[in-house]
Parts: C-alpha cells; sequence; structure tokens
C-alpha cells in the first residue's frame, strides 16, 4: 500500500507570540493574516498532502491558519459537513491542543518566577500550576499519533509548536530534554509518513502498533512508540 503521510502545520503568528506571552486563545493579527495568506500559495502548489483529513484543536489561531490557507477548501479535503455557504470548518481533535500552561496563560516569561520556570524546564513531571506537565503533554501527543497510525487517509493537522515538538520527540524517539531543543517557527510543515502494511498496521510485523504509556517511553528512553518516518522538519510555507 502507498504510504500515508502526515502534514503538521504551525499556527500563524499572533500578539502573543511576538511578545513573548504564553498564549491564551487569541486570534491572529493583522501581520498574522497576511503572512498565513502568502502562504497559502505555497500549498496551493503543493507544499502539503493534496488531499486529506483537515484537523485542528478547535483554537480561534488554529481554526483561522486552516481557513486562510485555504485547508478544507480543496477538493478531496474531507472536513466537517456544512450547509452551503456556510465556512469550511476542519475537524476537531482536543489531542492536538496546546500545552496547557495554567495560570500562566496571557503572562509573559518576566512575570513568571525564575525558580519555577527553571522546574518546569529541568523537570518533565513538574506542571504550571494548574496546567500540564510535559510528560502529559507527551504521553497525549504519542498516543494521538499511535492511534492516526492506523488511518488509511492522509492527514493535515493545523497545530501548535508545542504539540509538533512532542511528535518529533514520540517518531524520532529522542529523550525527553530533546522537547526544549527544537525550534518551530509558525506557519512551518513537519511532514512524516507512514505505510500500513498488508498484514498489521505496523508495516513491518503484521501486528498492532505498541501502545505502552508514552509518558513512559519518554521518561526512560525505552519502547517503540510508533513506526513514522520523518520526510521535512520545519519547512517555512
Amino acid at each position: 500500500m502507498p504510504p500515508v503521510r502526515l502534514a503538521l502545520v504551525s499556527c500563524a503568528p499572533t500578539v502573543a507570540l511576538r511578545a513573548a506571552r504564553f498564549p491564551i486563545d487569541e486570534p491572529l493579527d493583522a501581520d498574522g493574516l497576511h503572512r498565513a495568506a502568502g502562504a497559502a500559495e505555497a500549498v496551493a502548489a503543493g507544499a502539503l498532502p493534496a488531499t486529506g483529513r483537515v484537523l485542528c484543536d478547535g483554537s480561534a489561531r488554529a481554526c483561522q491558519t486552516a481557513a486562510a490557507l485555504g485547508l478544507g477548501a480543496r477538493k478531496g479535503d474531507v472536513t466537517i459537513p456544512r450547509a452551503p455557504g456556510l465556512p469550511v470548518v476542519p475537524e476537531v481533535d482536543p489531542a492536538l491542543r496546546d500545552l496547557d500552561v495554567g495560570a500562566w496563560r496571557g503572562r509573559s516569561l518576566d512575570e513568571i518566577p525564575p525558580d519555577e520556570l527553571r522546574r518546569w524546564h529541568s523537570d518533565p513531571a513538574v506542571a504550571p500550576p494548574g496546567g500540564e506537565s510535559l510528560l502529559s503533554l507527551l504521553s497525549r501527543v504519542e498516543n494521538w499519533l499511535v492511534r492516526r497510525s492506523t488511518e488509511p487517509s492522509h492527514i493535515i493537522a493545523v497545530t501548535h509548536p508545542a504539540v509538533i515538538r512532542g511528535v518529533l520527540v514520540a517518531a524520532l524517539r529522542c529523550p525527553v530534554e530533546m522537547f526544549w531543543r527544537i525550534d518551530v517557527a509558525p506557519l512551518t510543515a513537519t511532514l512524516l509518513h507512514h505505510r500500513i502494511g498488508a498484514g498489521g498496521h505496523d508495516g513491518t510485523t503484521g501486528t498492532q502498533p505498541k501502545t505502552e504509556s508514552a509518558a513512559t517511553r519518554t521518561a526512560t528512553g525505552t519502547g517503540t512508540g510508533t513506526d513514522w518516518t520523518l520526510t521535512h522538519v520545519c519547512r517555512p510555507l
């Protein structure tokens, strides 16, 4: 069978990104919309799979980025069915949501005690107040990647840098600390592919993909997780 392709598109920039603040659910600003509209030319020229399921987490910036890129409006794209005349809406997948930083949302790095930031960066089990730990994010993302490896359709997911970092850590089976050493710029595409074997879902052994705890695999550096192959990393659109 031909390989299944996964394209991860990072959202266009917002005011919070430019101000180095942790995001809330703010929409794209004028510059972000302008840059996304320019990137739509690359999408139309074939920078992403020509057809596929279009997914996002439902946040304003992800939905607006998908719309500005023309995703879902192309022939063959799979989105939520809508009445004629209504805007195209990508399929919402909550697993693609951004890393939840809890009480830090909307705050700049200068507004957060340095010792709290150090603990967060040095210990993947530590979560911001009311938020999500890095291990929780990586478990969520790797489990999503395993589930998607069983699907026969191409996938285009408009999502956030933290999610894309998590996918790369999972797909490449990297140590957890590599998460902080991956830079994902706005409006870039990370492309992977996965071949579904005739005898099974992993393309090699005829067995189901391994589904051990992603948090355990990420923390220990063991396990197999998924069998995706990386094609391009953070290619500008």
